[in-house]
């Protein structure tokens, strides 16, 4: 429980030095955005310490981090004097939600920390490759650190996150195998504040366009605002998507054969034996939970559906995860634009310099943190200034695009600028180097009808009832026109280019049939996307004075109009990588559209809740029947969380703790202890030898780089199956698996002394895989020709001589 307190006082004492800044950022928010400090707190002194780190300015110490803090403090202090009695006034008015904010973030850090500590092993899926991201974060003395499975490199991977915990690691003094689950749990309750404060601005920014004066008023713990912000974090964080239904009917053999063939779920099927528990268990099925994140047909390409409560679960401290916090922040963003007064254009960068620099840092941030963000909030952004343009011209003209176009291109070069030694690096072989290769159309292997309803039912059941009662207002102010067809443009511009491309190819017959009843689902989606595009453009036309409440109306359809965007675009185009298939790309655009959708629903499930008591009129039926559904369904998403924690927990029994190394210590002893010595007494990030082993799936995500990836210092090869998914190919380390295994078996010293300089070697590792993997007669030679380091039972540590 200390290193958890402790890991928290961290977060506030960031959140409060960063604070001042935050109030000046969004001086418009009812909330003046208080629900992001920590998530702001945090990047703005990541960021600095960083660019300080890695121009090789402060050391990566907690003496260096608390420097940052100082530098940070005073132009925070300085907008905290000179709006002093401002602030006191707001603190007096907003005391309460502040509280509220406070004590929910405690909360849900404690309990994502509780759940953790059931679960805290560093060992499986890619959980050991975020472990050696994150102790090469900490151990590396300056940025950026040293890719600790490829030594002379850098990480070439989206490292901003790792560094980010590692920083609040280092100075709350815990442990690595600790921090790693602490990490996650602040990760996980970041989010919840994050959409807490996005639903809660909006729903009290529509509540205040009747009375304006309201928006500086207090408001009680349970009010409106309050509840529908926890709503939306429940959205976020807490539900599944409906695959959690099917397992329910599967464990308690609900179903026959030709159902569970429709379903058409890989693994999915009837069951004979079904669970004695009211939750499908471990022993019904290993990792039964795992589908979820899985809906994908037997016979069609694999597919990751991954979503935040699954990513929680899981346990696996990944960019997507560790990005979610920025990104709310980032909208947030977005409803800040939204709320200008004045033209968003080139002209309004130069009125507002600091703001561009604000921007510019979190929007590159985003890439620093999973890069896969920056093109999605870019586009948000560029839609917001869009919108808000209009609504200051009102009127659609070549100007709104120039002005929109000025807007977004400075902030997108400012982006790249302040994160160049991320993105290029300085010399060769640090730099971040993508395995991304062009964009290919999808041939197969698309989303089912079912299947997507399965993923998308939960958000569709808010976001589409809302658009559409938007949409039936508007149509009692302005009839139907021609005009109204151009939104479907937008999603046929999508199609066609695919169709072209295809063509092109000459694989548009197959390419047409193979897509099959995955046709129907892009006709649903193509259609949703013009019903939110076009309740977004009669929302722009319409001719209320009163914006205030109309502007979370817009945020909600802007995020939703997106959302949608993502998933479609995954129907037909993905990202080339060493897959040759659409998986990662569905993995990512899927997560932001969760994301969007979540904020987007959250505000809808207010909109919508707040006219659902029945009236004496025609559409009383309507509210009635979206109530009972909207109760169906989201029930039947909270089955999922409900079921897998319970299962992963074994029913809340077992042992607990939060060191996500105590397992090895039981496993592997000789290793662990080790891998202390060397944590403990090897300052840096130095070379230490080990086995590089097979490329088998049990071994590359199991115990393969084990030394490197516990304790962060840098071995010559391992992973190197990983290592091509990051560098793009095997180029970077082609002939080191070899040179490894020379090291080890040759009996000639010569030999093993050209290798030791070739790799700038410090440390030559003899564990039990080593013994079990080389002949005993040549790792004898390494008695003659080094010191012995350290020595316990089976393990020796030697030290090459002449080096640390």
């Amino acid at each position: 429980m200390g290193e958890t307190l402790s890991w928290w006082l961290v977060v506030e004492a960031m959140g409060l030095v960063a604070f001042p800044l935050v109030y000046l950022f969004f001086p418009r928010l009812p909330d003046r955005g208080y629900a992001f400090t920590k998530a702001f707190g945090i990047l703005i002194i990541g960021y600095l310490f960083w660019v300080l780190g890695t121009a090789w300015v402060l050391p990566n110490t907690a003496g260096g981090i608390i420097w940052t803090m100082i530098i940070v403090a005073v132009p925070s202090g300085l907008v905290a004097w000179r709006r002093k009695d401002e602030i006191v006034r707001y603190l007096d008015e907003k005391w309460t939600l502040l509280l509220t904010i406070e004590v929910l973030f405690f909360l849900a850090f404690v309990f994502a920390a509780f759940l953790r500590s059931y679960v805290p092993e560093i060992t499986g899926t890619e959980k050991p490759m975020d472990f050696a991201f994150l102790n090469a974060s900490t151990r590396a003395e300056h940025f950026p650190p040293g890719d600790p499975w490829l030594s002379g490199h850098s990480i070439s991977y989206y490292y901003g996150g790792y560094f980010l915990v590692a920083m609040i690691g280092k100075l709350a003094a815990v442990d690595t195998s600790v921090g790693f689950n602490l990490g996650l749990a602040m990760t996980a309750a970041l989010a919840v504040i994050g959409a807490f404060g996005l639903v809660y601005n909006l729903v009290v920014l529509h509540g205040s366009s009747a009375n304006p004066t309201k928006v500086g008023k207090p408001l009680s713990v349970l009010s409106r605002p309050v509840l529908f912000g926890l709503g939306a974090a429940v959205l976020l964080v807490v539900i599944g998507n409906l695959e959690g239904l099917l397992e329910f009917l599967a464990a308690h053999g609900i179903g026959g054969g030709g159902f569970w063939e429709w379903v058409d779920i890989k693994g999915l099927s009837a069951v004979t034996e079904h669970t004695d528990k009211w939750y499908p268990t471990e022993h019904w099925q290993n990792w039964w939970w795992w589908r979820a994140a899985r809906i994908v047909s037997p016979s069609a390409p694999e597919t990751i559906t991954e979503f935040p409560f699954f990513s929680f679960l899981l346990g696996d401290l990944h960019p997507h995860v560790m990005a979610l916090p920025f990104g709310l922040l980032g909208v947030a963003a977005g409803l800040r634009l939204l709320q200008e007064e004045e033209r968003l254009d080139v002209r309004f960068w130069a009125r507002h310099s600091w703001l561009l620099v604000g921007l510019a840092l979190l929007l590159g941030g985003l890439s620093f943190l999973n890069t896969w963000d920056l093109p999605t909030f870019f586009v948000l952004l560029a839609a917001v200034a869009l919108v808000r343009n209009f609504l200051t011209a009102r009127r659609w003209d070549r100007r709104l695009v120039t002005d929109t176009l000025g807007f977004a291109v400075p902030l997108a070069v400012a982006a790249v600028i302040l994160y160049v030694p991320y993105h290029k690096g300085f010399i060769p072989q640090f730099g971040f180097a993508s395995q991304a290769d062009g964009i290919d159309p999808v041939v197969g292997g698309a989303t089912l009808p079912f299947h997507a309803l399965i993923m998308w039912g939960p958000f569709a059941v808010l976001v589409i009832p809302f658009a559409v009662q938007r949409l039936l207002a508007s149509a009692r102010v302005r009839a139907w026109q021609q005009r109204d067809l151009l939104t479907l443009v937008p999603g046929l511009l999508v199609v066609l280019l695919w169709l072209l491309w295809v063509a092109a190819k000459g694989e548009l017959g197959g390419a047409l049939s193979d897509r099959g009843s995955a046709w129907l689902t892009d006709v649903v989606l193509l259609l949703v996307l013009s019903l939110f595009l076009l309740t977004l453009w009669r929302e722009l036309e319409s001719d209320e004075k009163e914006e205030t409440g109309r502007v979370a109306v817009l945020t909600s359809l802007i995020l939703s109009s997106l959302a949608v965007l993502l998933i479609l675009g995954a129907e037909f185009f993905f990202i080339k990588d060493v897959f040759a298939n659409r998986m990662n790309t569905v993995f990512k655009l899927y997560y932001q559209a969760w994301l969007l959708l979540a904020v987007g629903g959250g505000f809808a499930l207010y909109y919508l809740s707040a006219r659902w008591l029945p009236r004496r009129d025609v559409a009383a039926a309507w509210r009635v029947a979206w109530g009972a559904a909207a109760v169906v369904v989201l029930g039947a998403a909270l089955l999922y969380p409900l079921q897998a924690t319970f299962s992963r927990t074994d029913g809340f029994d077992g042992p607990r703790g939060l060191d996500g190394l105590a397992w090895a210590a039981k496993a592997y002893p000789g290793d662990y202890k080790a891998a202390r010595w060397l944590a403990e007494n090897v300052d840096g990030q130095a070379v230490v030898v080990e086995m590089v082993g097979s490329q088998s799936i049990s071994f590359e995500y199991g115990i393969a780089g084990r030394i490197a990836g516990w304790t962060g210092h840098t071995t010559i090869l391992a992973w190197p199956g990983h290592e091509a998914q990051w560098r793009g190919s095997y180029g970077p380390f082609e002939g080191r698996q070899g040179d490894v295994d020379r090291l080890y078996t040759t009996e000639s010293t010569a030999e093993v002394a050209d290798i030791v300089r070739k790799y700038n070697v410090d440390y030559i590792y003899v564990g039990e895989l080593e013994r079990q993997t080389y002949p005993a007669a040549a790792l004898e030679k390494f008695d003659g020709m080094y010191g012995v380091a350290y020595r316990e039972g089976d393990v020796v540590i030697y030290r090459v001589k002449g080096t640390r």
